[in-house]
């Protein structure tokens, strides 16, 4: 038996084959800038046929930025015309009777923590995703919430500011903090001496500009977090995403405003799987379609 576990990035696409016997093989793509969604399934497509011809494997698991539909994939910007794909009939196409999951690609790594990695035999968890966008997963018993829409947890969408001020410009929690997001106030910024997120965090304790806005991410990240934690009181929160290289410019204060603000402060930890766990969830996505 061997899966396909495919999971689409903002850009990137990474595959792997997996077989029964634990054997491997992985491949991976860049996304163009501005590269259209169909070009990009095509590749994939090919690439697929590289790894295990369509009908060879037993069973497709996708990971994908956005909200999971049977006809469509919401809010999912980073690729264009992603969110106008029907992307689960593209894979039927592609793959037949091939049984094809898809998922989420912070739950799809939510799911990957929570059962062979930093999340494993929590009751309560939290993933949180820290990168080009921001989001968590709630795990609980061993499952992530998935939510009425299978939008739980998109706390990226979260206001920064007062809510009465939002249509009048005030960023989301992503547009404010998110990697993209950040870069863009980083480099508009002419009283902090960098030019991106890594020269922003080596600025610090030399620029007071710096400081302050490497400062005000943190807290706004931890203000969010901090009411999540309230809701579900996870014992254990796992970080993955980008931001994660920041390392303990990250995790010391973030960790230090959650155990000031919360009445039983999570254990913080970085993700087990790094990187590679959106690609981990999707294939056991795959093998779970298989078994079902």
């Amino acid at each position: 038996m061997s899966v396909l576990g495919i999971d689409f990035g903002g850009t990137k696409v990474a595959l792997r084959v997996e077989s029964a016997d634990g054997a491997r093989r992985d491949e991976r793509l860049r996304i163009g800038a501005d590269e259209p969604a169909v070009s990009v399934l095509e590749r994939t497509f090919a690439a697929a046929a590289r790894l295990a011809e369509p009908g060879v494997v037993d069973a497709v698991g996708v990971s994908t930025p956005g909200i999971v539909f049977d006809d469509r994939v919401d809010l999912a910007p980073n690729v264009v015309g992603w969110s106008e794909l029907d992307l689960a009939g593209r894979f039927r196409d592609a793959f037949g009777a091939v049984p094809v999951a898809i998922e989420n690609d912070v739950k799809a790594a939510a799911l990957a923590e929570a059962r062979a990695g930093a999340l494993r035999g929590t009751r309560v968890g939290l993933y949180v995703n820290l990168g080009t966008g921001i989001a968590i997963a709630p795990v609980l018993d061993g499952r992530v919430l998935r939510g009425a829409h299978g939008a739980a947890g998109e706390i990226g969408y979260g206001i920064v500011g007062a809510v009465s001020e939002w249509r009048a410009g005030v960023p989301t929690l992503e547009e404010f903090a998110g990697g993209s997001g950040l870069e863009r106030r980083v480099a508009a910024d002419g009283h902090v001496p960098a030019s991106d997120v890594p020269g922003l965090i080596a600025a610090r304790g030399t620029s007071p500009a710096a400081d302050e806005m490497w400062s005000g991410t943190i807290d706004e990240i931890a203000r969010h977090l901090i009411t999540a934690a309230l809701t579900c009181d996870p014992s254990r929160i796992v970080v993955g995403g980008g931001m994660t290289r920041a390392g303990s410019a990250l995790f010391q204060p973030l960790s230090e405003r959650l155990g000031t603000a919360l009445p039983y402060a999570p254990e913080l930890l970085l993700s087990e799987f790094g990187p590679d766990a959106s690609l981990r969830g999707a294939v056991m996505l795959a093998d779970d379609a298989v078994e079902a």
